[in-house]
Formats: C-alpha cells, structure tokens, sequence
C-alpha cells in the first residue's frame, strides 16, 4: 500500500524527496529546510488482556531521527483529531511537513500553512476525490521522469520514478489548499518468485518548482520515512 514510505520518496523528494522506502538517513551534504514526518504507529508488546495495543503519534525529523512531539490516539478518537495538537506547540515556519493521505485533510493543510507558516507534502488517495482525480488525469506521459532510486533487499527489488507538474493558476491551479506541484511517484516492486507489480502514487506541495527540484543530491533512505530524491 502506498503511505508514509512513499510519501518520502516524495517527501525526500519535494524536502529531501518525496517516495521513500526503509531508512531513516539524510545525506551529510543536505542543506535544506527542516523536515518533519507526522506517522502513527501501534507500539509492539503493548497489549494486554484488558487493552490493545497503544497507538502514538509522532513528529519526527528526517535525517538524524529526533522526535520532536509524541501524542497518544485514544481507542475512542483517530489520528487525524490529533494533527493540530501535536504539532501546535512547535515552531514550523519554514519547515517542510511530510504525511499520508489519512492527514491530508484541506482543513489541517489551510492550518499547517497558513497558522504554522510551514511547507507541506501530502499523498492524496481517494480519500480526497476531486484532487486525485485532477492528479490523475495530468499528462504524465508527456513529462519527463526527474528523479530515480532502485533499491533492493529482503527478497525484493523496487524501484520508483518520481514527475512533477505544476498547474497554472489561470487553468484552476491544483484543487488542494495552497499546492503549488502535483507529483507522481510510479513504483515498480519485484518479490523473488513472483511477477512485477506496478504503482503510482500521487501527492501534492505547497513548495514552488524553483524551491524543489528531484536529485540535486544523491537519494537516500529513511527509515520508513522516505526514499530522498526531491530535494530544496
């Protein structure tokens, strides 16, 4: 399923990517803006008879991994409820704010950019109809690929592609608050044994083409957290 790893790719790649994969490292040369993943995670060996297991939410860095604010999601409450709480008492201005499609709410993003002065990659599923369907439909074939990574271990090989496409705002702009960039990361994954599968996965940004450009470092890895191949 497409999420946070792809997200980082495309988080690495719009920050330090958007699409990401499995490591969490920034490449020592990076001189970006800050960036920071919003990710939920159900804590191992937390359960008990009486209890399942914890859920948290974090905001953690890219790069040298430090997490910055921590909240607990409730077994009555979801993930999205706690987006604005969580990152609330930090200082973002300036900073690149990378999260899956379960936060792209277009009220949280207006928030994020406009309250926080912050950046923001964000996947957009169908959760969100009418951008991914805009998203979708865009040209793609017609747009050369910017950036690519492969990477192979546990059995597998992926590789991914990453494009972007900015729409002028004469033609309606991307229907999303505050996006500047559509981009399409298109995976393709190869498990030992089995036939290629094939992906593509939309997100949006609030970055300007000349603030992001794909591969202006080498990729990297993050944890989870994004494969870095768009870099500012």
């Amino acid at each position: 399923m497409p999420g946070q790893s792809d997200l980082r790719s495309a988080g690495g790649l719009v920050a330090q990517g958007i699409g990401g994969v499995d490591e969490h490292r920034l490449h020592r040369d990076y001189r970006g803006p800050r960036v920071i993943a919003v990710d939920g995670k159900a804590l191992k060996g937390s359960a008990r008879l009486t209890a399942t297991r914890r859920h948290l939410l974090s905001a953690v860095t890219h790069g040298t991994v430090v997490t910055l604010a921590q909240v607990e999601v409730g077994a009555e409450t979801n993930e999205t409820t706690h987006f604005r709480p969580l990152l609330a008492p930090l200082d973002l201005t300036g900073t690149v704010v990378t999260f899956d499609a379960l936060h792209s709410v277009k009220a949280n993003i207006s928030w994020l950019v406009e309250t926080k002065k912050a950046h923001y990659i964000a996947v957009i599923k169908t959760n969100q109809p009418t951008a991914h369907s805009q998203l979708a439909a865009l040209p793609w074939r017609d747009i050369a690929v910017q950036h690519t990574a492969s990477a192979s271990g546990h059995g597998r090989r992926e590789s991914r592609s990453i494009k972007t496409c900015a729409v002028a705002d004469e033609l309606g702009g991307i229907a999303f608050p505050h996006a500047r960039l559509a981009i399409r990361v298109h995976r393709r994954r190869r498990q030992t044994g089995e036939r290629e599968t094939r992906e593509s996965v939309y997100a949006v940004t609030s970055l300007d083409a000349h603030q992001a450009r794909p591969g202006s470092t080498p990729a990297s890895r993050s944890h989870r957290y994004a494969d870095r191949g768009f870099v500012m």
